[in-house]
């Protein structure tokens, strides 16, 4: 492996190593200098680094917990050398928007208490020749807080199995006439707010997809909107961290202003009405279209209404300019300048006059002084900057409707529970007697099985995959460039194995 050094007598290797192990490593090179009669010196030059403008390699050391996030991450790509890792966010964010989308108490609890047996039984598993079983062994963490999460919302939708369980009295009354032959009723308001998650008097309603439909669609943009301002305010970080201004004014502004003046003040309105009794409450939908063609609103939400949405619709127009125009510019401006600097340099050295060094380092000409010329096309910046506002722009509107899979995948998950339950299990209960003993026996270990087979089995990995790609494309493309290269510690096994090759 000495091929790997440079030298004849004196053998030199250049290297990245972390930080934190510098004085290890220095002790191993004073240790071995005594035992074998050799010398060693670690030398390090952090300005010939920052000179090289090398990107250093992205090293990471996470724990069982963060393991699973930073893998489904480093598919996606490695984060640069100190950049915003987004695997630190995703083991909170990634098992809670699975669980708005996996919401129930029976199946959350199945797959908690999967993850805490994994938990326990780590130590006797980790041994294990099953492959399938040493990757649940490693996302064990983030299994136990998928499930709990799902358990949350399985509580707050009210929703145990597909059937809605009444855990406080309900806020709304049977008529007192109220006819059991009647196949429809009438149900009346107390007024009294029901103290944990949805009223279950909602389940079973004639209404009941329609309230509840509007309810997840409306949580699910909340929650999305939330989450990319979380990635832009990530980008704000990477920008501050790396001093980069041109990247601070020019892009992390103007992006936050249009996402908080539309699609913020659109969270603000479902909140208003919700939290507001209105006669006639006006439709978010309508009422954005108007604030983008100008029109007026009929029905108001507030007073004052015209002139906010007016002036946030102009600072949304006002940031598409400002994320296109002013980068491209100053790039331009301070390639000119660092051109004419290196030219005055090159003048003074060589006894020039600026002209005449100008046309020098342009041509490549010879001498000590010599100005390499840099690449800089600006038309590919533009284009480059035209292309980022365009997907930015679009993205921001086709992202925040993505947000929506999280209702679609937790009503499609409501409703297959309750058709499961319903034709497999509960219709055993209208046959005659003694028949429906053996039909609830038979009945009930189909019901079992096939909810271990759909709903915990295809059903997880579904919600998983869709978590996977919100966190992907939604949340981590506002902040994460993903062009890092990771950390590979010297291994004389896998360089010897690699001769043999």
């Amino acid at each position: 492996t000495l091929n790997l050094f440079e030298g004849d007598t004196t053998l030199r290797a250049d290297c990245w190593y972390p930080q934190e192990e510098e004085e290890r490593i220095r002790r191993i090179l004073v240790d071995l200098r005594g035992a074998d009669n050799m010398s060693g010196m670690l030398l390090t030059d952090n300005r010939a680094m920052e000179a090289s403008k090398v990107m250093p390699p992205t090293y990471f050391k996470p724990n069982d917990i963060v393991l699973p996030a930073q893998w489904l991450v480093n598919t996606y790509g490695i984060p640069r050398y100190q950049e915003a890792n987004p695997a630190i966010f995703a083991v909170v964010t990634f098992p809670f928007i699975f669980g708005i989308m996996f919401g129930d108490v029976g199946h959350g609890l199945c797959l908690m208490l999967g993850g805490l047996w994994l938990m326990a039984n780590a130590d006797e598993l980790k041994f294990t020749t099953n492959e399938n079983l040493k990757v649940f062994l490693i996302f064990r963490y983030m299994i136990a807080m998928m499930g709990f999460f799902a358990l949350y919302a399985g509580l707050m939708y009210s929703e145990v199995v597909g059937v809605g369980v009444m855990l406080f009295d309900s806020s709304w009354k049977e008529p007192a006439d109220l006819d059991p032959k009647d196949e429809t009723w009438t149900l009346t308001n107390t007024g009294e707010v029901y103290p944990f998650g949805l009223d279950p008097a909602w389940h079973g309603a004639t209404n009941e997809l329609l309230f509840v439909n509007s309810m997840k669609m409306k949580i699910a943009v909340l929650f999305g909107v939330t989450q990319m301002l979380l990635g832009l305010a990530l980008r704000f970080g990477n920008a501050l961290y790396f001093r980069n201004w041109i990247d601070f004014f020019c892009e992390c502004i103007p992006m936050t202003i249009f996402m908080i003046c539309f699609f913020g003040y659109m969270d603000w309105m479902i909140m208003y009405k919700w939290v507001t009794p209105m006669k006639e409450p006006p439709s978010i939908i309508n009422t954005l279209i108007g604030m983008g063609l100008g029109l007026e609103e009929k029905h108001p939400l507030y007073e004052g209404q015209a002139g906010v949405q007016s002036t946030l619709m102009i600072l949304t127009a006002i940031s598409v300019p400002w994320i296109l125009i002013p980068k491209p510019l100053i790039l331009w401006w301070q390639h000119n300048n660092a051109q004419a600097h290196r030219y005055q340099e090159l003048a003074m050295e060589n006894e020039l006059d600026p002209l005449a060094a100008a046309e020098l380092g342009g041509m490549g000409g010879p001498g000590p002084g010599k100005v390499a010329a840099e690449e800089f096309e600006l038309g590919e910046i533009v284009i480059h900057q035209l292309i980022e506002t365009i997907e930015y722009v679009l993205g921001t509107v086709s992202h925040t409707a993505s947000y929506l899979r999280t209702w679609a995948l937790s009503l499609a998950h409501q409703q297959l529970s309750l058709v499961f339950l319903q034709k497999i299990l509960l219709s055993q209960f209208a046959l005659p007697v003694p028949i429906n003993g053996i039909a609830i026996y038979i009945g009930f270990a189909l019901f079992a099985n096939v909810t271990a087979g759909i709903l915990l089995g295809m059903d997880v990995l579904e919600c998983f995959l869709h978590t996977l790609r919100l966190h992907w494309v939604e949340f981590q493309s506002k902040f994460f460039k993903a062009d890092g290269h990771i950390f590979v510690p010297l291994s004389m096994r896998s360089v010897l194995e690699a001769d043999q090759r």
